[in-house]
């Protein structure tokens, strides 16, 4: 079992490093510069279509929605209809009735979860396993409050999923105490409605400090609120997913609480950002018009609340998950990291649509940054873990020593620099850099994007390393550093670690 560390205690000082380089140490031959691979982007997007019985309608073709990017109908470059899990035409490939694997991640937040309705619903979940389709995977993750906890990677095996789900039983659900913390507070109410009877207060003076008092929450649980929604999202952004449709059911009794929706606005953002549909499930004692709410949520990502009198929850996603329209355009600009609106229209005035509601673009930076974050949280690929890391002697910053200046030294490997001619004669390569850090205690924090820059003489040789020095500055604790870089040829991120002792 991994566990990632989730704290909000920023500890690094330091703003964008300066960066250097040095000049590889072999003679390079002469061979043509190294090129940046095109990035083709496809935004897909699935498009739920049901009638005024809320049936799924079939049959339609690409004449009969308008997709609109900011407002400005943009023409399709894709088009298939999704039926039982298998597409008519596939967008990649062209070709007829292919299976679409879909990635359902599980994230269980034990939290806000009360454990018996949570172990009905994982029991649920676990025997209806079978419903998975030969493409699909699954992926289990649960959250305590502070750490993830990955209890089965992506995979297809039922028999350890059935493993992992089965675990996630065993966990303590914490529930009960916060939801107890919110039912003390409604005896409060009932004993301001004895007190006010003495105050002569107005039927509608009454009705309005009922429905303050009624609409408080706890400060414990909003503050854990506060951190459930930011692990539920750092899991979209660090966890990354096979191909095919991501879906997120999302286990926790924390939507019992009237400022759920408020603060699960950066789930929802992430989501839209990565192509996940969300797919929330109570567990604990939310009420009907909570539950409405967060319906309004999920359908912004293409999702829908997953509740059901009998808990069959992946029966409910495998089919809204299953049949659908997939649309998709490519963007005629650069990645640029902004929000873009999306909304899709059905020439049919009788129909209703479910899609999500934007995207945002991802370019290297952020695709950067978020491996570093996915490495920090969940461990990254072998094959990728291809930067050098190597750290200085720490030095004390000031009088009190609280915070040290270490030197860092980066190799990369040649291959993954885009080197281009430079005016002044020679090649220059800019690599995108993010860092981020975790201590002992979970405080987590990320030093603003920067680039590495190198210039040399001539195209350095292939197997080798281009090395880049920058000094950090930290706060004097123990800590974990993980650096990222982009590939510019394959697109892929590397990464390094290195490990700060005292």
């Amino acid at each position: 079992m991994r566990r990632a560390l989730i704290g909000f205690g920023a500890f690094l000082l330091a703003g964008a490093p300066a960066v250097r380089s040095q000049p590889p140490q072999t003679t390079p031959p002469d061979v043509p510069g190294f090129a940046e691979a095109i990035d083709v982007r496809v935004v897909n997007v699935e498009v739920v279509v049901t009638d005024a019985k809320g049936e799924p309608v079939r049959g339609l073709g690409p004449a009969d929605f308008r997709l609109l990017v900011d407002g400005r109908e943009v023409p399709l470059d894709h088009f298939s209809e999704v039926v039982d899990g298998r597409a008519s035409s596939s967008p990649e490939s062209g070709t007829g009735a292919e299976p679409v694997a879909r990635n359902y991640l599980v994230f269980l937040d034990d939290s806000f979860a009360v454990a018996s309705p949570r172990n009905e619903a994982l029991e649920r979940l676990a025997a209806d396993l079978s419903r998975l389709g030969p493409e699909d995977r699954m992926a289990v993750l649960a959250f305590d409050g502070e750490r993830i906890d990955v209890l089965s990677p992506w995979s297809a095996d039922r028999t350890a999923l059935a493993e992992a789900l089965r675990a996630a039983r065993q966990r303590p659900a914490q529930g009960n105490r916060l939801i107890s913390t919110k039912d003390s507070m409604a005896n409060d109410v009932e004993l301001a409605i004895l007190a006010a009877t003495t105050m002569e207060l107005t039927r509608e003076e009454m009705q309005a400090m009922v429905e303050v008092l009624n609409t408080r929450v706890p400060p414990e649980a909003r503050t854990q609120l506060g951190r459930t929604a930011w692990a539920m999202a750092a899991a979209l952004r660090g966890f990354e997913a096979p191909p095919g449709r991501k879906l997120m059911l999302l286990l926790t009794g924390g939507w019992s609480l009237d400022v759920a929706p408020r603060l699960f606005g950066p789930l929802v953002a992430a989501a839209n950002r990565l192509g996940y549909s969300l797919y929330p499930v109570d567990v604990a004692q939310g009420d009907a018009r909570i539950l409405r709410d967060l319906d309004q949520l999920a359908a912004a990502t293409g999702g829908r609340v997953a509740n059901s009198a009998r808990l069959d929850i992946l029966r409910t996603v495998a089919a809204d998950s299953g049949s659908y329209y997939w649309l998709g355009f490519s963007p005629s600009w650069k990645p640029d990291d902004r929000s873009h609106a999306i909304r899709v229209e059905v020439r049919r005035p009788d129909l209703e649509v479910r899609a999500r509601s934007g995207f945002s673009d991802l370019s290297p930076r952020i695709a950067v940054a978020q491996k570093a974050e996915g490495v920090l949280l969940f461990g990254g690929a072998g094959e990728e873990r291809r930067v050098r890391v190597e750290l200085g002697e720490a030095r004390p910053v000031g009088r009190k020593g609280r915070e040290v200046k270490v030197p860092v030294t980066l190799g990369v490997p040649v291959e993954a620099l885009a080197l281009a001619p430079a005016d002044a004669g020679g090649y220059l390569a800019e690599v995108p850099l993010a860092i981020a850090v975790v201590d002992a205690k979970g405080g987590r924090s990320e030093l603003p994007g920067s680039r590495l820059r190198v210039a040399v003489a001539q195209v350095p040789p292939a197997g080798g390393l281009a090395r880049f020095q920058t000094v950090l500055v930290l706060r004097h604790v123990a800590q974990r550093l993980v650096f990222t870089v982009r590939d510019a040829a394959s697109g892929k991120i590397l990464w390094g670690e290195a490990q700060l002792s005292f």
